[in-house]
C-alpha cells in the first residue's frame, strides 16, 4: 500500500491510495489513439503519440508501483464499443470526468464494481459527469458486457492495452492486463482523485467518486 499521505495529498475515507491532488495540473499530452470505424482497439502506432520527451515517457511494462506520481494524464480518441468517438481532449476541462480501468469483463470484482457504478448513473448525471470506463478485453465480450449488465457510460476495449500503458496501470499484478484504477478530473480538467490499485479489490467506492466530484463543483461555485 502506499506509504503515509504527505502535506500535498489528502487521504479519503482513511483509504491511503486513494488521493486527492490538491493542485494537479493535467499535462496535454495528446496520446491518441486512433478508433475509426473498425474495430473499436486502441492502435499502437507510435505515430499517434506526440510531445513526448525522454524524461516523461511512461513505463512500458509492469506499471508503477501503487504510490507513484503520475506526472500528466494522457488522453485519447477513441471509439467506443458503441461506435460513439470518444475525444478526451475535448471533454476535460468541460465537465467532471471519471476514468476507470478494469482488467477485464470475466471477474466478479469488475462486474460488481461496474454493477454499482450503473445503479448511481442518475446522480453521475445530476453532476454533469462524464463515465469512461477501459477493459483489457476484446471488443465482442465488452460489448456483451454492457448489454449483459444494461451499463448506459460508455465503455472502450484496450486488448493490447496501449490506454492502460499509456496511464501507466498496466500489468500491476503481473497478468498482462490492467490494474484497477481509477481518475476522477474536475470542470477544469485537474486530476482531483486517483486510486491505482494496490491489491484486485482496492477501489474507490462510488459514494467516495461522488463525493470528489460533489465537492469539487462545490469548491468551483463558492
Amino acid at each position: 500500500m502506499p506509504g503515509k499521505a504527505d502535506h500535498n495529498f489528502v487521504a479519503l475515507a482513511g483509504r491511503k491510495s486513494w488521493t486527492v491532488p490538491v493542485a494537479m495540473a493535467v499535462g496535454m499530452l495528446f496520446a491518441a489513439c486512433s478508433g475509426g470505424s473498425s474495430p473499436p482497439v486502441a492502435s499502437p502506432d507510435p505515430s499517434a503519440t506526440v510531445g513526448k520527451s525522454e524524461e516523461n515517457v511512461p513505463p512500458a511494462a509492469n506499471g508503477p508501483s501503487p504510490d507513484a506520481n503520475m506526472p500528466f494524464a494522457p488522453v485519447f480518441s477513441i471509439s467506443a464499443v458503441n461506435g460513439e468517438e470518444i475525444r478526451l481532449e475535448d471533454i476535460l476541462g468541460s465537465a467532471p470526468v471519471y476514468v476507470l480501468f478494469v482488467p477485464g469483463v470475466d471477474d466478479e470484482l469488475d462486474r460488481a464494481q461496474l454493477r454499482r457504478i450503473q445503479a448511481r448513473y442518475a446522480q453521475f448525471e445530476m453532476l454533469g459527469a462524464k463515465i469512461f470506463v477501459i477493459a483489457s478485453d476484446q471488443p465482442a465480450k465488452v460489448l456483451g458486457l454492457r448489454d449483459e449488465l444494461g451499463l448506459e457510460f460508455p465503455l472502450i476495449a484496450d486488448p493490447i492495452n496501449v490506454i492502460a500503458s499509456e496511464w501507466q496501470v498496466f500489468d500491476l499484478f503481473g497478468k498482462g492486463k490492467s490494474g484497477p484504477a481509477s481518475f476522477v478530473f474536475d470542470t477544469h480538467g485537474t486530476l482531483i482523485a486517483r486510486l491505482i490499485a494496490a491489491e484486485p479489490d482496492d477501489r474507490p467506492t462510488v459514494e467516495e467518486v461522488l463525493q470528489v466530484i460533489e465537492e469539487s463543483l462545490s469548491a468551483g461555485s463558492a
